[in-house]
């Protein structure tokens, strides 16, 4: 019996060692394909969809959870007496599937001033057909630079994938007019705008490069903030029904709540089992620890992100971004077009900003100086941070 004892003793121990090492062992990462706003995994979305509100500055982001046919209805985009305002509707998935009801319902969305941007490695046929493209695989290389046809992006060096990542292209049909806006650097189109109605259509055939993996990458983050910057400053509707299905779809009680008999049976089973828990553990109840309250990661994300690009050193990326964003709040504020950063453009902004021309002009030799050298020192970055504080701090006083 004692030796019975001490074998049951060992094996006990062994399978609590089994268990803790089971727990505490690091999960391996998850590299499925989802293109999810929720997924914090390489190949999520979750990090773009936070960056949508400084991509599209002062407009609402929304996760759409409904049928492209409902979603549209819903928000009276084509009734014919709705003053709702245009918006762009972002799809951003592995397998883009619409039926000839919701492409029906899209192509009216779009034609009446609305854009639709689709970032995927598959399109349905009938979008195919309509809009006169399909899909191939660019030919097989180590890697693939992906670059873009705009005055102001095509002399930026291109940013560098692997083969796999970014292997589609998208061939367009002769009698079909469209605008190639992206292509990778075996001379493959990756991005095209095709004009419809009052509203275009955006096609990128690049998913990956919009998910979290890349997006926070030092040298390929800016791809997807520059893709979506071809599109107008409006709402922003992102699709998640294609990814996670409708509101109440992934609930494990939905099959019971949808019939009576099922719902009473569960309530009925839930009852019992508080009474079970009110009557029975009353002295055997242990205390109960105090629980806290979950904490808001906002501010440790943010922090994440910024010693990501703190560690890399790449301060040429931040300044290019803040620079986007300073033209940006010009073209809101000031109306102005800020293609060439001449004298008169200055000129135009000191006098509308009320702020002296010496500023201006040094904020736009800085802003000129970050856009010419390669790399950028700690004092370069701070300095053009300085600056475009103080032209904030002074313009929104006036």
């Amino acid at each position: 019996m004692k030796n019975y004892r001490l074998y049951a003793l060992a094996l006990g121990v062994l399978f609590a060692v089994f268990v803790v090492v089971e727990y505490y062992r690091p999960k391996p990462i998850d590299w499925n394909q989802t293109f999810s706003n929720k997924d914090k995994i390489p190949y999520g979305a979750y990090v773009l969809f936070e960056l949508l509100p400084d991509l599209f500055p002062g407009q609402s982001v929304t996760s759409v959870r409904l049928p492209v046919v409902n979603q549209v209805e819903e928000n009276s985009i084509l009734r014919e007496d709705s003053t709702a305002a245009p918006v762009n509707y972002l799809f951003v998935n592995g397998a883009t599937q619409l039926d000839k009801l919701e492409l029906k319902t899209l192509l009216q969305f779009v034609a009446q001033g609305s854009n639709v941007f689709i970032s995927s490695h598959h399109f349905s046929r009938p979008l195919q057909d309509t809009l006169g493209f399909k899909l191939e695989f660019a030919p097989k290389h180590d890697s693939l630079g992906l670059v873009f046809t705009h005055p102001q992006l095509s002399k930026n060096k291109p940013v560098q994938y692997a083969w796999d990542k970014v292997n589609r292209t998208i061939t367009l049909n002769a009698n079909h007019a469209a605008t190639v806006l992206g292509k990778n650097t075996a001379g493959g189109v990756n991005f095209v705008q095709i004009r419809f109605g009052k509203g275009s259509f955006y096609l990128s055939s690049v998913p990956l490069a919009f998910t979290n993996y890349h997006v926070i990458h030092p040298v390929q983050s800016k791809y997807a903030a520059q893709a979506l910057s071809h599109l107008p400053v409006r709402p922003v509707w992102w699709d998640e029904y294609q990814k996670q299905g409708a509101e109440g779809d992934d609930s494990v009680f939905r099959v019971l709540l949808s019939h009576e008999a099922l719902a009473w049976a569960y309530y009925l089973a839930l009852g019992g089992l508080l009474l079970f828990v009110l009557f029975e553990s009353k002295r055997t109840q242990r205390i109960i620890p105090v629980v806290e309250k979950p904490r808001n990661t906002t501010l440790e994300f943010v922090r994440v992100i910024g010693n990501l690009y703190f560690n890399y050193r790449d301060h040429k990326v931040i300044a290019e971004k803040k620079i986007n964003y300073f033209l940006e709040y010009l073209r809101l504020h000031y109306f102005e077009s800020t293609r060439v950063l001449d004298q008169e453009l200055q000129t135009r902004i000191a006098h509308k900003s009320g702020i002296a021309t010496s500023e201006v002009s040094e904020l736009f030799r800085l802003i000129n100086y970050v856009r010419a050298t390669d790399t950028l020192e700690d004092h370069n970055l701070w300095q053009l941070n300085k600056q475009l504080e103080s032209f904030y701090r002074q313009a929104n006083s006036r």
